[in-house]
Formats: C-alpha cells, sequence, structure tokens
C-alpha cells in the first residue's frame, strides 16, 4: 500500500514559514496583496478562488477578488488588469482559468497583459515566477524522497508545459511509457486515465487532474509507492506555493 501525501498538512507548515514573511514584511510597511480576476460563473473557479482568498487570510496577506461577468469584453477586461498594473499596492495579479467560452481566444493577449513582475501565476512565457502548480510538484517529489529521476510527464496545455520545463531544470530524465517510469506526473482533467496497469510497482504517483483527478486512487493506491489524492494533495501546496510567489514578489 502506497505512502498517501497529506497535501493540507505539508502546506500548513509552509504557511507557518510563510506568516513569518508577512510580518517581516509588515514591520517594513508592506502588506503582500494579491488581485485575482475572476470572469463568469464557473463553480469550480469560485470554489478555488475562495480556497486562495482564505489561504492568503491565513497568512496576514490580503486577496481581493474582481468580479466580472460572462459577457465582459476583452478590452474591459485589460483596462482592469492595466490598472492593477499601475497600483504600487498590488503586488500579484492573477486570472482565473479557465476563461469564459467568449474570451477563450484572448486568453494569450489577456495573460501576457499582467506585469512580468506581478505575474505571480507565472502564465506568461518570459514570467519571474515558476507556475505554483509545477513548483508544487518538485517540492512533492522532492518530499517523496525518490532516488530515481525517470519520469514520465502525462497531459500538455498550460499546466503540462509548465511541468515540462520544470522537469527539463531539475535534471529529471523523461520517458514517455508510464510502465517505464519511477515518477508518474498526471495533468489531464481526465479522471481514472491513470490505472494500476499504467503505472510499475512501487513508483511515485501525482495527480494533478482537476477537479476529479486523472489516477484510479483506489487500485494504484495498492500499487504504487507515494500516491497524492485528490481533494488533498497537490491542491493545497499549490496555494502555498502561489503565495510564496507573491510574497517574493513583495
Amino acid at each position: 500500500m502506497a505512502i498517501i501525501f497529506d497535501g493540507r498538512a505539508f502546506a500548513a507548515q509552509k504557511e507557518e514559514s510563510l506568516k513569518n514573511d508577512v510580518t517581516h514584511l509588515k514591520s517594513k510597511g508592506i502588506t503582500p496583496h494579491l488581485a485575482s480576476i475572476l470572469i463568469g460563473e464557473d463553480p469550480a473557479s469560485k470554489l478555488y478562488v475562495g480556497l486562495k482568498k482564505k489561504a492568503a487570510e491565513r497568512i496576514g496577506a490580503e486577496l481581493d477578488v474582481y468580479f466580472l461577468k460572462d459577457k465582459t469584453q476583452v478590452s474591459d477586461v485589460l483596462h482592469l488588469v492595466n490598472s492593477l498594473n499601475q497600483d504600487k499596492n498590488v503586488h500579484g495579479i492573477m486570472i482565473q482559468l479557465p476563461l469564459p467560452a467568449s474570451l477563450a481566444n484572448s486568453k494569450l493577449e489577456i495573460l501576457n497583459s499582467i506585469s512580468a513582475e506581478k505575474d505571480v501565476d507565472g502564465l506568461r512565457s518570459d514570467s519571474v515566477f515558476v507556475h505554483p502548480t509545477a513548483k508544487a510538484v518538485i517540492q512533492i517529489i522532492n518530499e517523496s524522497q525518490v532516488k530515481s529521476k525517470k519520469i514520465c510527464l502525462v497531459g500538455s496545455g498550460m499546466v503540462g508545459s509548465a511541468l515540462a520545463k520544470e522537469i527539463k531544470k531539475e535534471g529529471f530524465d523523461q520517458v514517455f511509457d508510464t510502465n517505464e517510469a519511477d515518477i508518474v506526473v498526471s495533468a489531464t482533467g481526465r479522471p481514472g486515465v491513470i490505472k494500476a496497469e499504467s503505472i510499475k510497482k512501487g513508483a511515485i504517483v501525482i495527480d494533478v487532474g482537476s477537479p476529479k483527478g486523472d489516477v484510479d486512487f483506489e487500485n494504484v493506491s495498492k500499487k504504487a509507492g507515494f500516491i497524492t489524492p485528490v481533494p488533498g494533495g497537490v491542491g493545497p501546496v499549490t496555494i502555498s506555493c502561489l503565495l510564496e510567489n507573491l510574497i517574493a514578489a513583495c
């Protein structure tokens, strides 16, 4: 039976350190301030923004949510981002994804309008910050104490691309067959795509799938050596990594 990683407990430990950082910043008259732009009525997006706001408040930071309607024009989103870029009291800006269908074709334009120094979600190609999910995955791999660097990344998209970049930077040996890998990271958003027969015995399995997870947890956990659950695995660590980026932005 696999070791089940407790992301909530790991994130709580990180938050204690982040609290000290915020206290130090406040002693200098600086309160970390994150602006989150939420466009539309997607329930999962509202949930994620709420979790981020609570985590920010726990460490003493501020998170303001800007709610925009589904049919908001691109020009209005860009105007809001520009005003936040100019606000010296705002240290980080993030756009909650996915965007409504009406704005999907303008996603890169919207994301690239965020100042590189305030892009704490690491979504610009020239962002000074590591994408929080990619950062969380690397931290969790280190926590697993795995000695092998043979890794298979399943899934593409924005998260997959950020993970691939970090995996290369960290010197991992990327393979393309999950059965060959000692570490399997899945970020497809397709529930149950990673099955027990897809992994080798004792493998490290990191589930980045949202919102229900990519891994057949019941069966894979009997074969893996270390596994992250959904919820309570990568998600809480991702939020703490976002807050790390926010503090760095200060």
